[in-house]
């Protein structure tokens, strides 16, 4: 009688029974991944979206032409509370709308002085959860010309 090579059919159910049970314990561990790619992705997306709002803004003049004077601004390392200015439009960035802030305040810091540190945030309040980003831009500010560095 010949020998016969081959797996008979209850070898096969194993195996298929034993790949379903390791693949159904990934399961989570994928869906887990998925989510975390969407929120990074909206954050992502919202910090790029605060760049292209400050980007638009290239001098303190440019800043002034929107909320008015800036001549009064606290130092950004004082204990006072620096004052938040709604831009008045809303930006939109790839096809979505965005609430626009600045937050102002002068930068003498470690013998810097001459500049305005200008603070945009953006807020998509369309997707949830709500995405906030942020970003930074120093300006110089003409009332000090002489911007030193140590």
């Amino acid at each position: 009688m010949k020998e016969q090579h081959g797996f008979t059919l209850i070898e096969i159910l194993v195996s298929i029974t034993i790949l379903a049970i390791i693949i159904i314990a990934f399961i989570p561990m994928f869906t887990q991944a998925a989510i975390h790619n969407r929120v990074n992705g909206e954050s992502l997306r919202t910090n790029e979206a605060a760049q292209v709002v400050a980007s638009k803004f290239e001098t303190l003049s440019d800043i002034q032409k929107i909320i008015g004077n800036t001549s009064t601004l606290a130092e950004c390392s004082s204990q006072q509370a620096l004052e938040t200015v709604s831009l008045p439009k809303n930006e939109v960035v790839g096809g979505t709308p965005y609430q626009s802030k600045v937050t102002l305040c002068k930068y003498n810091e470690n013998n810097v002085t001459g500049l305005i540190q200008a603070e945009f945030e953006v807020q998509n309040s369309e997707n949830t959860p709500v995405t906030r980003g942020t970003a930074i831009k120093f300006l110089i500010n003409k009332e000090e010309t002489d911007v030193q560095t140590p």
